[in-house]
């Protein structure tokens, strides 16, 4: 299945699925810690239903939130409506994203979101954002830390259960990539249904990398609460990018 298959697929369930109201609490108070004096705007890159961009604009930034998926941009503004909030939604690949003259305080990918791009379109599209980025502004990165994870077979990375639904996820991990396998059952109608789509396990190493090629600053941590990284434990690989000239 198409990545944007794969997640215009996922948008009807996608809230439930990562329990939309405690990740939005969550969030906020995640994304508060990385807020610098006089951050007045905001890049969501990957943006899904919304939970993110909703976040940074009630910690009091404008915020341009981009998905490749028509569908999850629809409940991302669904759900910014309902908070009274109004983001500017951008339907892109972040391999062709165009932001023309935009400069931003906070560039943001949470959620594993990079891990749906290879590493060339990941390369073009760090060489893209870091032209985009205001003095002192940052780019936070989140990923699985996939240094972590067996080097192959099944991997369950959680299940969500109501009286209607059930939904596991799970990577089957292979060479090169990931298999991203959603199992969906609808416990009313007895129906399954199995979405498919490709990841790729992108390492600290190369964010280093990265930063040192462009002289820009870079810090990593375990997960959104700053806590150290760890290769071998950490849940979460946490990017922060910063642009000091």
């Amino acid at each position: 299945m198409k990545n944007t298959e794969f997640y215009n697929t996922l948008s009807d369930n996608y809230d439930d699925m990562i329990n939309f109201k405690n990740s939005l609490k969550n969030k906020m108070a995640s994304l508060n810690k990385f807020l610098l004096p006089g951050y007045k705007t905001a890049l969501d890159l990957g943006c899904g239903t919304g939970s993110d961009s909703i976040s940074l604009s009630k910690l009091g930034l404008k915020v341009d939130s981009v998905d490749h998926s028509g569908g999850m941009l629809d409940k991302a503004i669904q759900n910014a409506g309902k908070f009274g909030i109004i983001i500017k939604p951008i339907q892109a690949s972040l391999g062709e994203l165009n932001l023309k003259n935009k400069c931003y305080d906070l560039i943001v990918s949470l959620g594993n979101t990079i891990a749906n791009i290879n590493e060339n379109e990941l390369s073009k599209l760090l060489d893209n954002i870091k032209g985009h980025l205001n003095k002192d502004a940052q780019v936070l990165l989140q990923l699985v830390n996939f240094a972590k994870l067996p080097i192959s077979g099944t991997y369950i990375l959680n299940k969500f259960e109501s009286d209607t639904l059930s939904i596991i996820r799970k990577y089957e991990i292979n060479t090169d990539d990931i298999d991203f396998i959603i199992e969906q059952r609808n416990k009313l109608k007895n129906e399954r249904n199995n979405i498919v789509t490709k990841l790729y396990p992108h390492s600290a190493r190369y964010f280093k990398l990265f930063a040192k090629n462009n002289d820009l600053k870079i810090e990593l941590f375990g997960n959104l609460n700053k806590e150290p990284y760890v290769e071998d434990k950490s849940t979460n690989l946490i990017i922060l990018i910063r642009n000091e000239q």
